[in-house]
């Protein structure tokens, strides 16, 4: 019995002591590994030449590696077994130290700078699960030592630059593989058969390479595959109904962009549909751009009910659209674009109650759109552009109250614009060009506030005045209503559209003048008004724009002078054909004389006839004085005789000319001068501001000084407002001058203003200057400025002189 304790005692001595150095053992290798951990780590961070984020800055030495900014150790803090520094901005070379992580298991360096090769020594990362390296710059082959990884479950390098083909070694041990996506690479060559030996593989994601050759028949062997986008190669063969017809859980099959076709020398789509039947989970399925022949076959309604996208344009496609397609109670996405469909447009449609989107542009359709397209609420883009779709646009279209984009351009279609479209009010891009749609432009349209994009209306019968309500259109982008029968003016308010780039009126009947604020559209970039009626001088405001670049005002009645600056340094004689009274700089128009320029001008026009009517008034007053004059000595003259025939005859000197008094001519001058203040002011004696004392020459007086704009009828102000500033300065010249004598001519005492024969002088003088007499420089032909005058001032007699 001794015996047997003292041999179980010393048993449990060996096995404690065994036990102890066990532990002290495990601790020293323990901290032995976190040691060599760090070391990597930070061998790592020196590699690194561009830190944004600060990600590294704690990873300092002696500090806590489990603590470093995207590192994490295992839970008994023995190794690092992920480091993850997605997203981060880092550059630099990809280092092989990361491979002296031995226990790492997630590498996770995904959307940074990354740059080189993956480095070969990565194969010894044997524990490595998840290796995602992908939106980096790195180049090189594709590295095949990865399928000696034996965990590897998630295999990610899209986006960076690798090249060559995908080596069967990679799929020899994937038993663990379950997401491989090596996409946007320039990877060349067939896809591996051995892809089919990975068995828990369910994503495939290989689009946009350059890979050739059919899709490896070895697919069909994995059953839980859940996608495949191979879109965007060079993959050839019949569409593969061998092996989606065994792929039962697939969600996702992504094959547009490559050169498969379909069956029977790419004429027959039924055995593709067919085998498309057993995969009851699919979700989304999209061949597009590969220019596939045949018919869409009935049984495309007997797809999965979870079908939500179905992407099929860029094709081959005939026929007509089956109604059975109404049956995909789920989808969202109906993509028939580009194809030879023909036939009408199935009123079952309006049953995918689900329906967000729907292109049927570029076909042969033909007939009536269906008003039950109305009736899908959640639709937000129709596409039926480019067809030969023929009626009225139905009015129950605005219905579509989320619908963002409209596109009916390039049909047949008749009618007037239903008002009802104006209830869309999130549209975004509405295109209805290219029809033969009449009446006017509703003003329902104003409504459609959100257009952010383009309102295009071209090409047409529309009719009726250009409407203002497009001036609400505040956040519209493009405007095109060229090529219609459009009425009316260019109204001001079109300044309130101040995101458009682009505005095209061409080819209608607007006239009237082009207004000045269109130089407020701070972001046009492209202005066209070409075949119209428009007449009237050419805003200079238009040279304010920095980012108009082309200018189209041909073959309207434009006149005057081109203006300088801005864009209208670089447009050529092609924008102005078709104006014959335009003239300028612009090469291969004609030069501006420069005696007669100004005549073109409406300004001027409007100047020289104030001042000519002015002229002739005053003509005028003279002649009735004089007139006067001559029949009150007439009269004096009859009594003469009879007394001089009582008297003996002497010899006398006798003058009968009419003498006209200064009085005379002196008040006749008032008159002139109130007529001269109504017509630079617009305004009469007897308004209604002129009580208490004030009349129309104080009025004048009090709030000339010298500035115009406080005196002078606004509308002659806005037409000098972006003239030349030789032509500017001519008009202030001559406005100033005759506000000057007008306040001359109504002093109040007559013996303060000037003579008749004074104010015509002056006229006369300023006649010849807007005339372009040079020689005929005016400044104060009456020596006086009405300025230094008071109202009750005593004037000495005037003198004219010549300047």
């Amino acid at each position: 019995m001794i015996f047997i304790r003292t041999f179980l005692l010393l048993l449990f001595q060996h096995l404690f002591l065994s036990s102890a150095f066990a532990v002290s053992g495990s601790r020293h290798h323990r901290n032995h590994s976190l040691l060599a951990d760090e070391a990597a780590l930070l061998a790592f961070k020196k590699t690194i030449v561009f830190d944004p984020e600060s990600k590294l800055a704690g990873w300092t030495e002696g500090g806590d590696v489990c603590s470093f900014t995207g590192v994490r150790c295992d839970k008994h803090r023995h190794s690092v077994v992920q480091l993850n520094l997605s997203r981060s901005g880092l550059t630099g070379a990809l280092s092989p130290v990361i491979s002296n992580l031995s226990g790492l298991r997630y590498l996770i360096l995904d959307e940074n700078h990354f740059y080189g090769i993956i480095p070969p020594e990565f194969s010894s990362l044997r524990h490595l699960h998840s290796l995602r390296l992908d939106s980096n710059n790195l180049h090189g082959s594709f590295p095949g030592f990865l399928g000696a990884l034996p965990n590897l479950t998630v295999l990610t390098l899209t986006e960076n630059h690798l090249m060559g083909t995908l080596p069967p070694s990679l799929f020899s041990n994937c038993t663990s593989l379950a997401n491989i996506e090596l996409s946007q690479n320039l990877l060349t060559g067939k896809i591996p058969q051995e892809i089919g030996n990975c068995p828990s593989l369910w994503n495939v994601n290989l689009y946009n390479n350059q890979f050739t050759g059919e899709l490896p028949a070895s697919l069909a062997n994995i059953s839980e595959l859940y996608n495949i986008d191979v879109e965007s190669n060079s993959l050839t063969g019949e569409l593969p109904a061998n092996i989606i017809g065994k792929l039962y859980s697939v969600v996702s099959l992504h094959f547009s962009y490559n050169k498969m076709v379909s069956h029977d020398h790419n004429t027959n789509l039924e055995p593709f549909f067919t085998a498309l039947a057993n995969c009851t989970e699919l979700q989304e399925l999209e061949l597009a751009g590969m220019r596939l022949g045949g018919r869409l076959p009935g049984s495309i309604g007997r797809l999965s009910g979870d079908l939500s996208t179905l992407l099929l344009q860029e094709n081959s496609i005939f026929g007509t659209i089956p109604p059975g397609i109404a049956r995909l109670s789920s989808l969202t996405w109906l993509n028939l674009t580009s194809n030879s469909l023909n036939g009408t447009i199935p009123a079952e449609i309006s049953r995918l109650s689900y329906l967000e989107q729907l292109f049927l542009s570029h076909n042969l359709l033909t007939g009536a759109i269906p008003a039950a397209l109305g009736q899908l609420p959640h639709l937000g883009l129709l596409d039926l552009s480019n067809n030969q779709l023929s009626g009225e646009i139905p009015a129950s279209l605005g219905n579509l109250v989320r619908l963002s984009f409209m596109f009916l351009n390039n049909n047949l279609l008749t009618g007037t614009i239903p008002p009802t479209l104006g209830k869309c009010t999130d549209l975004s891009m509405l295109d209805l060009s290219y029809n033969r749609l009449t009446g006017s432009i509703p003003p329902e349209i104003s409504g459609i506030r959100e257009i952010r994009r383009y309102l295009n209306l071209s090409h047409n019968l529309l009719d009726g005045p250009l409407p203002i309500e497009l001036s609400k259109l505040e956040n519209v982008e493009e405007i095109d209503v060229s090529s219609n029968n459009l009425s009316g003016s260019i109204f001001f308010q079109i300044s309130s559209c101040i995101a458009v780039t682009r505005l095209n009126f061409s080819h209608n009947s607007i006239e009237g003048h082009l207004p000045d604020s269109i130089g407020d559209l701070k972001n046009l970039e492209s202005f066209d008004v070409s075949g119209n009626h428009l007449s009237g001088g050419i805003p200079t405001s238009l040279n304010k724009s920095r980012s108009l670049s082309f200018l189209n005002l041909s073959f309207n009645d434009f006149a005057g002078v081109i203006p300088s600056g801005g864009v209208f340094n670089s447009v050529t004689d092609k924008s102005f054909l078709g104006n014959q009274d335009l003239c300028g700089a612009v090469s291969g128009m004609p030069k501006c004389s420069q005696n007669r320029q100004w005549f073109r001008l409406r300004l001027f026009l409007i100047v020289f006839a104030l001042v000519t009517f002015a002229s002739a008034f005053l003509t005028i007053i003279c002649c009735v004085i004089g007139i006067r004059r001559i029949k009150a000595m007439v009269s004096s003259g009859n009594s003469v005789d009879t007394e001089q025939a009582r008297r003996p005859e002497t010899p006398e000197l006798i003058h009968n000319f009419p003498r006209i008094t200064y009085r005379e001519l002196s008040e006749a001058t008032g008159g002139f001068g109130v007529l001269v203040l109504e017509m630079v002011t617009r305004k009469r004696p007897t308004d209604d501001m002129f009580v208490g004392g004030l009349n129309l020459h104080k009025w004048v007086k009090t709030h000339y000084h010298g500035r115009l704009e406080r005196v002078v009828d606004p509308s002659l102000m806005r037409a000098s407002r972006d003239q030349f500033p030789e032509v500017k300065r001519m008009w202030e010249v001559a406005i100033g001058e005759l506000v000057e004598l007008g306040i001359l001519c109504t002093q109040e005492s007559p013996s303060t203003r000037p003579t008749m024969l004074d104010a015509a002088d002056d006229l006369d003088r300023l006649k010849r200057y807007l005339s372009g007499d040079t020689t005929a420089t005016f400044a104060s032909s009456l020596g006086i400025s009405s300025s230094t005058l008071g109202d009750d001032e005593l004037l000495p007699p005037f003198s004219v002189h010549a300047l």
